[in-house]
């Protein structure tokens, strides 16, 4: 009779332990967290904003070539423009051999690529077009540390401030490669001017956006 009363103890202590390991799985969201279902409008790619930085540097370069190109050779500051022009125009292909390289989000992880709002006339400002919708950032492959912080030019508002401790979530059937961190805007109505500063094991870059209403 002890003998039964050992076993039946042991038992149910293997029951308690399972049902509770299963109550704990239920409880705690960050183990399987929800899947997001990408859409055109509802997340920005880090290969888009990086792609844009490049051509946006590029272009300030080339303003710069221009300038020194009118720099005559009777200028003492002449030899110094030549030797920055040359080194413009290496950076110049540099940046655009690395956007090149950038892999579309269709053909990295077979998701459906972000839409680019229409351009508003007038231009309001050299500056990447975005919805407000947007509420996720997909990470380049390779990229494994992410912050993004958007402050408006208004007020300087912050409107988006992840950094390196925020969760960073697996896009499914990516093999672990897709990721992506999800975020909320402050203002979630919010349209105009914004400066978006970009940080990764990589280094780091800003550039100006403008969010319109979808």
């Amino acid at each position: 009779m002890k003998k039964r009363y050992v076993v039946l103890a042991v038992l149910s202590f293997i029951f308690f332990t399972n049902v509770s390991c299963d109550e704990d799985d239920t409880l705690n969201p960050e183990q399987e967290p929800e899947q997001v279902e990408f859409t055109t409008t509802n997340y920005i790619y880090e290969g888009d904003l990086r792609i844009y930085y490049l051509e946006t540097k590029n272009t300030e370069l080339e303003l710069q070539i221009v300038a020194w190109q009118q720099i005559p050779d009777s200028d003492p500051g002449y030899n110094d423009a030549q030797a920055s022009i040359v080194e413009a125009s290496a950076q110049i292909v540099n940046n655009e051999e690395e956007a090149n390289s950038i892999v579309s989000p269709e053909n990295a992880f077979f998701i459906i690529n972000p839409v680019i709002p229409p351009l508003p006339a007038p231009l309001p400002c050299l500056c990447l077009d975005i919805y407000n919708t947007v509420s996720n950032i997909v990470l380049q492959p390779g990229t494994d540390q992410m912050s993004l912080t958007i402050t408006t030019v208004a007020d300087q508002s912050t409107l988006i401030n992840t950094n390196a401790n925020s969760q960073i979530s697996t896009i499914a059937n990516t093999n672990g490669l897709g990721r992506y961190q999800t975020f909320e805007l402050s203002q979630s109505d919010f349209t105009g001017e914004a400066m978006i500063t970009v940080q990764t094991e990589n280094g780091s870059y800003s550039f100006l956006s403008n969010f319109q209403d979808l």
